[in-house]
C-alpha cells in the first residue's frame, strides 16, 4: 500500500508530452483514475510521514542553501500539496504553483503558501549555479545570487527564505498535526 502512495505522490506531477492528442488524453486519464482513489486518510497521512522520513533520513540537505531538502523547504511543500491532492482530490495539475493556487482557492492550503514557494524556488535555481554543494559561497557570489532571487541584497534573499520555511512549517503542522 505504501508503495502506491509513493507512485501516486509521484503521478500528480505526471505530464504526458509525446503522442498523439488521443493518446495524451488517454494516458492523463489512466492518472486521473489513479490520483482519484479513494484513500483512508490516516493511511495517507502515515504512509506521506513514513515516506518523508526516509528521504530526510537518505538524502539530508547538503547545507544552508539547500533549500530543496532542508527542513521547511521545497520538498515538504511538496509532500504537503501531494498529500492533500490525493486525500481531496483537487488541485491535480502537474505544476507545483497552480496546484498550490487550487488547493489555497479549494480552502485546503493556507494562502501564504503561494507566495513561500517563490523564494526558495529562485534560490534553487540560482545556487545549483553558484553553490552546488549548498555551502555559502564567497561574498562577491551573494551579491549574484541576491540579483538572481530578484532580492537587492543577500539579508533580504535570506529573511525571504526564513519567512518561507516558517509558512511551509506552520502548513505541514496544519496538514500533518505534528512540528
Amino acid at each position: 500500500e505504501q508503495a502506491w502512495t509513493w507512485e501516486h505522490m509521484a503521478l500528480c506531477r505526471a505530464r504526458p508530452l509525446f503522442g498523439s492528442d488521443a493518446a495524451r488524453k488517454a494516458l492523463q486519464d489512466i492518472v486521473c483514475t489513479a490520483l482519484l482513489k479513494p484513500r483512508e486518510p490516516a493511511k495517507l497521512r502515515e504512509d506521506v510521514l513514513e515516506m518523508r522520513g526516509e528521504m530526510a533520513r537518505h538524502k539530508p540537505a547538503k547545507g544552508p542553501l539547500d533549500v530543496k531538502l532542508a527542513r521547511g523547504g521545497l520538498v515538504d511543500l511538496e509532500f504537503i500539496v501531494h498529500h492533500q491532492q490525493l486525500r481531496h482530490g483537487e488541485g491535480l495539475v502537474p505544476g507545483l504553483e497552480v496546484a498550490i493556487e487550487q488547493l489555497v482557492a479549494a480552502g485546503l492550503l493556507p494562502a501564504p503558501l503561494i507566495a513561500a514557494r517563490e523564494a526558495p524556488a529562485r534560490l534553487l535555481v540560482a545556487a545549483r549555479l553558484i553553490a552546488p554543494d549548498g555551502e555559502m559561497p564567497p561574498a562577491a557570489a551573494l551579491d549574484v545570487l541576491a540579483k538572481a532571487c530578484l532580492c537587492r541584497d543577500w539579508d533580504t534573499v535570506m529573511t525571504g527564505i526564513a519567512a518561507a520555511r516558517r509558512e511551509v512549517a506552520a502548513a505541514w503542522t496544519q496538514v500533518f498535526g505534528e512540528a
